[in-house]
């Protein structure tokens, strides 16, 4: 369905004048939006705390620039292809339409509404004057609908599927297009922190605070609002609120890993500290050795990696001699598969069976996280540790249903690098006393095979349950 400006009578014209592009010419960025508006870069990434401005500043003031070609750093060509993106229908007519470009686009420069729904008003397409036409997209359509066009600019609010962010690359080729993301990051989206982590010259990122949107600091909210607002959020959650910062609360596992502190650059690893190695055996799942270094101050260090799937044993066990380096080290541990356990050990990979209590794990695991009294963290991984660093931020408890309380054991996905980090920390005595009752249980399967009770508690002698 279609609406014509030129059509509308003069009474009507006014009214949606009084509530169109009033906000072009009165716009002040805050200082990120600065930063992002006067970025050539081909890629713009744009993070800040809820209510920091960085919708209105992207997807109203920089997106209608574009279109209207009064952007001071972006030129469009002629007859230029601007998509703006969120998460579904119903937020493009609510935030990107309604919120934001409605109110940045003055009426004199529409030409014409095509509608996906006209009564919710969620607006297709809209054509300018000067031939430039902004289309809409929502990523519940999946990736097809991003395909089969050349796009001059991708403008997106919200958060995306990778499969999506892959799409519109291949859209902007043709063109010489550019893209920009603004976002609250709430989801882990380990793809995204890999590309911000190692950012490519054609990437920048700019991080917007919601202490700069305080009307004390010259920005648009109410301080006793603001300090309202965070109060209220929990206190995991803060500094994704507040500042930006990925996170990744809801389920995560390991809540004190925080990548900013716990990632380091590469060194070499002293002689004097102790060695270790963590494997967790797979085919179709990834095979997965972890070495890791203990030093004086008891300070763990996972230095080297390697994750590999659909290999044969004996490749694997050449991998990891040609990773070793002849060092010696104190344990190998890993799963208990006589068999697997056996072919490494015929390829000179001598292993011990891990300690494979999970929640006991976990636990030593989130002791090694903590911050110290001397502000270190007790546990870091270097940063070409990609996969490590990857589960660490996507390693969940399951959603539970209205009917069902969820598991106390953590999904079984990307967790294969985190199940040999466990085995090395946990196996080696690490943090928790529960270490104690998994010594007997692995007594009970050297003996006899008989069931030992603990105080109050069954320890069953089976490979399986530890």
């Amino acid at each position: 369905m279609t609406t014509t400006i030129e059509k509308m009578s003069t009474d009507i014209k006014r009214q949606i004048a009084s509530r169109i592009g009033y906000r072009f010419g009165r716009y002040k960025p805050l200082p990120a939006a600065r930063t992002f508006h006067e970025s050539p870069a081909k890629f713009r990434w744009y993070f800040g705390g809820n209510r920091s401005g960085k919708s209105e500043a992207h997807i109203g003031w920089d997106v209608a620039a574009q279109a209207m070609d009064r952007h001071f750093v972006r030129k469009m060509p002629d007859n230029a292809v601007i998509w703006a993106c969120t998460q579904t229908w119903p937020m493009v007519g609510k935030i990107l339409w309604k919120d934001k470009l409605q109110s940045f686009l003055p009426v004199s420069s529409i030409v014409q509404v095509n509608w996906h729904n006209k009564r919710e008003s969620i607006p297709k397409e809209i054509r300018l004057n000067n031939g430039n036409v902004i289309e809409f997209k929502a990523y519940e359509q999946g990736r097809e609908s991003f395909q089969g066009r050349s796009v001059d600019y991708i403008g997106c609010d919200e958060q995306m599927p990778h499969d999506i962010f892959v799409e519109c690359q291949a859209r902007l080729m043709d063109r010489r297009g550019s893209f920009g993301l603004s976002a609250t990051p709430i989801e882990p989206q380990p793809w995204l922190e890999e590309r911000l982590d190692a950012l490519p010259e054609t990437d920048m990122v700019v991080f917007a605070n919601l202490e700069d949107n305080r009307m004390s600091r010259n920005g648009y909210i109410p301080d006793a609002e603001i300090d309202s607002m965070i109060l209220q959020w929990p206190e995991e959650t803060r500094a994704t609120r507040i500042e930006g910062k990925f996170a990744s609360f809801s389920g995560q596992v390991y809540t004190g890993w925080d990548r900013n502190d716990h990632v380091v650059k590469p060194f070499v690893i002293p002689d004097t500290w102790r060695k270790y190695r963590g494997i967790d055996l797979g085919f179709a799942n990834p095979f997965v050795c972890l070495w890791v270094a203990r030093n004086e101050d008891e300070q763990w260090y996972v230095y080297q990696e390697h994750y590999r799937n659909q290999r044969l044993m004996r490749d694997h066990a050449a991998t990891i001699k040609a990773y070793s380096n002849g060092d010696s080290y104190i344990d190998t541990w890993s799963d208990h598969d006589r068999q697997e356990r056996a072919e490494l050990d015929a390829c000179g990979i001598e292993t011990v069976p891990a300690k494979k209590n999970v929640n006991a794990g976990i636990e030593a695991v989130q002791r090694a996280l903590m911050k110290r009294g001397n502000g270190k963290r007790g546990l870091y991984v270097f940063s070409d540790c990609v996969n490590t660093i990857r589960e660490f931020g996507s390693y969940r408890y399951p959603d539970g249903t209205n009917k069902r309380d969820p598991k106390d054991e953590p999904q079984k996905v990307n967790d294969h690098a985190m199940d040999a980090l466990r085995y090395v920390i946990y196996s080696s005595g690490f943090g928790s006393p529960l270490v104690i009752l998994d010594d007997l249980r692995q007594e009970a399967t050297q003996s006899d095979g008989m069931s030992i009770a603990g105080e109050g508690q069954h320890l069953i002698a089976d490979d399986d349950d530890w």
